[in-house]
């Protein structure tokens, strides 16, 4: 199978039946994550629709002033989802310093959450990596996915050595520097995504669909040397490795 471990499923419309088909036909395990709690109601309505898609549920950093002060509202939420993302925190996107701190308290927040159930945590880390950094190591997180990673090489080298997983996304196709880490980023860590439909609209002006995961995969393979076939199983064999024992994990038994 192909694994898509970062898609915003809630955000397709009227194309969501067709975007449901290519998964199934491409077989597309895919991991819907939120940036909110209406997101995630919509995320697991999908989920329902498919087995090949797992609905998880976060608060993202550009809406984590809105949760800052109720955080305690979300835990039912945090109990129900079996990973946690989107979370983390953005220095890059988001520009008023005074959003930085409300940032960490829910990030931290969600990692103490994760750290205490067992959950992988689908992190977002754009121009904050070295904060990610060290609160994942301050709260002795052991299980986490960093998604679309563009910071400095150092720093992803300081991730991988905690043992933390990297998805490498749609910009692969497009950015030397992100060539760079995909090539980087230890074999036995690499995991791949779309951050569909978002990812590569952004990039192109295209609406991102499924199966551009293959593009990504099929880059990877270039990029290292190996054959497709080696890049898609690698990346399965690392995305079975995580998932463990987990309740979810059944869904990846095809």
């Amino acid at each position: 199978m192909y694994i898509d471990a970062h898609a915003h499923l809630d955000k397709y419309e009227a194309e969501l039946p067709d975007v449901i088909r290519e998964i199934e036909e491409h077989e597309i395990f895919t991991v819907s994550v939120s940036m909110n709690a209406d997101a995630y109601a919509k995320s697991k309505a999908i989920d329902e629709q498919s087995d090949w898609v797992i609905s998880i549920f976060g608060v993202h950093p550009w809406d984590a002033p809105t949760f800052c002060a109720r955080l305690e509202t979300l835990q039912a939420l945090i109990d129900d989802s079996p990973m946690l993302g989107e979370i983390g925190l953005d220095y890059h996107f988001v520009t008023e310093p005074e959003k930085y701190a409300p940032q960490r308290k829910v990030f931290r927040y969600f990692v103490e959450q994760g750290v205490a159930q067992n959950k992988v945590l689908n992190i977002h880390s754009k121009g904050a990596e070295s904060d990610v950094d060290r609160i994942l190591g301050e709260l002795s997180a052991e299980r986490a996915i960093i998604h679309w990673y563009s910071g400095p090489i150092e720093q992803l080298r300081s991730l991988a050595d905690k043992r933390f997983y990297f998805t490498v996304g749609v910009e692969v196709l497009f950015n030397p520097q992100i060539q760079e880490i995909a090539e980087a980023i230890p074999g036995d860590l690499l995991l791949t995504e779309t951050d569909n439909p978002g990812g590569y609209r952004w990039l192109t002006g295209d609406l991102g669909r499924p199966s551009i995961i293959r593009s990504v995969v099929q880059k990877l393979a270039e990029l290292r040397g190996w054959s497709v076939e080696k890049a898609k199983e690698v990346v399965q064999q690392n995305f079975l490795r995580m998932a463990g024992d987990d309740d979810w994990s059944k869904r990846l038994i095809r």
